[in-house]
């Protein structure tokens, strides 16, 4: 494993987003970080000890605090870690969301040593992270070509490039290459290639994904990089084996490092208390109106990176989500969550940018995950709906609607709701937004997202 490298650079030009993004303060040790008790610490036994690598100590300071335990629905592991500044389980200011992403990114850029990468993101949670990381991870600071594997169907005439996601509840993931596309042209590329994800726990993943990739377009250098890294000494040289029998080097960079202590008899333990635990409640305000609006976007952009992404498509998103924002009905001095859905999180996360202000940005998740509205717990409230890619499954929205306690936690409600979805016609958003509706204070809007001539 490549060891961790020198603190980025200063004066390197920002991502887009402008003034609307900011690299998270530096903030003490806090709720879910070494030395604190959380619920399901106490409940179970885990414990999560966190810290800055020695090569990160500076940017890891400024994360310190965003990582929470929470516990799965999953039989296969009872640990969920949930990052607040992910923009994914937990609703987080905008700004220091693509903060944190850009912090990341200067860690892969030095990784690199003065070449530009092609950067994959892992669906569905790291999808806008490896978007912001890709943003400054450019030999000059600008845009790396980007690309993020994907759940949803290929195109017809796609080339798969699958692999496993072994812990997941979705194990299956891959690329989908259109032969002549951004995405393929990127990949066939002699550079090197860096892969993120929110979590690294067992290098599991990675290992897969390198091997699945380097089958496709063998090359000389990888980089894993990821918010948080708890994996053993054993993994990590696990991952450099594999690496060198491929006649390749691999570098990991992670803002953070941590380990999970868990008893040994942790899933029975968690089941037993899932078991145990009620079941949230259903929202119950009186619903609130809701607006419908459809943004097409110019010729040239797509509504996901999946296909591939480059610094033109960066400027047309610009140009696109400024004039959506300028269309929407929101209050700067309210409560705004901008709502992603899914995979699709970047072009929610930039709409909520430009809305300015301290608006907040959460996603839709296919994960599931205990919610318990106590404090000390990360997830304190749920809704549940059919998906809107895919309405025989179903998917979870946390900490939109707001807590009953007096302490709310990651879920004090929202003012006014924007869902930015790409998702069909015909009545697939209609469930989710019936929910929302009933968890605002004021208003929802939904923004239906179309790429240039699509149906």
């Amino acid at each position: 494993m490549g060891g961790p490298h020198d603190a980025p650079r200063r004066g390197v030009r920002r991502a887009p987003g402008g003034p609307h993004v900011r690299r998270p303060a530096a903030r003490r040790r806090g709720s879910g970080v070494s030395g604190t008790t959380s619920w399901v610490t106490a409940e179970l036994g885990i414990g999560l000890d966190v810290g800055s690598p020695p090569g990160s100590r500076e940017a890891g300071a400024a994360v310190l605090d965003g990582v929470e335990l929470g516990l799965r629905r999953n039989p296969l592991r009872a640990q969920l870690l949930v990052s607040r500044l992910l923009g994914k389980h937990v609703p987080a200011p905008v700004a220091e969301v693509l903060g944190t992403g850009h912090l990341l990114g200067d860690l892969v850029r030095d990784a690199c040593a003065g070449r530009t990468p092609v950067v994959v993101g892992f669906a569905e949670t790291a999808t806008a992270l490896g978007h912001a990381v890709a943003a400054v991870a450019g030999a000059d600071g600008h845009q790396a070509p980007y690309l993020h594997t994907t759940r949803r169907p290929a195109p017809r005439g796609a080339q798969l490039v699958e692999f496993r996601e072994e812990h997941s509840h979705a194990t299956q993931q891959g690329l989908a290459l259109l032969p002549g596309g951004l995405a393929d042209a990127a990949l066939h590329a002699d550079v090197p290639l860096v892969l993120v994800d929110d979590e690294i726990s067992t290098g599991r993943t990675a290992i897969n994904a390198i091997r699945a990739l380097h089958a496709v377009r063998p090359r000389s250098r990888y980089v894993v990089a990821s918010l948080l890294d708890s994996r053993s000494e054993e993994q990590h040289r696990e991952l450099d084996r594999v690496a060198a029998d491929m006649g390749a080097s691999v570098a990991s960079v992670a803002l953070l490092t941590g380990t999970v202590r868990t008893p040994h008899d942790v899933l029975e333990r968690a089941a037993a208390l899932l078991d145990r635990l009620p079941d949230p409640p259903a929202p119950g305000g009186a619903p609130v109106p809701v607006t419908r609006r459809t943004l097409v976007l110019p010729a040239g952009l797509p509504t996901l990176a999946a296909h591939g992404w480059d610094a033109g498509c960066e400027r047309l998103l610009s140009d696109a989500v400024g004039a959506a924002a300028g269309s929407l009905p929101v209050h700067r001095d309210a409560r705004t969550l901008v709502l992603g859905d899914e995979e699709f999180m970047y072009l929610p996360q930039r709409l909520a940018a430009a809305l300015g202000g301290e608006v907040r940005t959460s996603t839709t998740t296919r994960s599931p995950a205990a919610v318990v509205d106590v404090p000390g717990y990360p997830l304190r409230t749920v809704l549940r709906f059919p998906a809107t890619e895919d309405p025989g499954r179903t998917a979870f929205a946390y900490n939109v609607a707001p807590s009953g306690r007096p302490d709310p936690g990651n879920a004090p409600g929202f003012d006014d709701v924007v869902l930015v979805s790409d998702a069909p016609e015909g009545g697939h958003t209609d469930v989710l937004l019936g929910l929302l509706a009933a968890s605002a204070r004021r208003s929802v809007h939904l923004v239906r997202v179309r790429a240039a001539g699509a149906a």
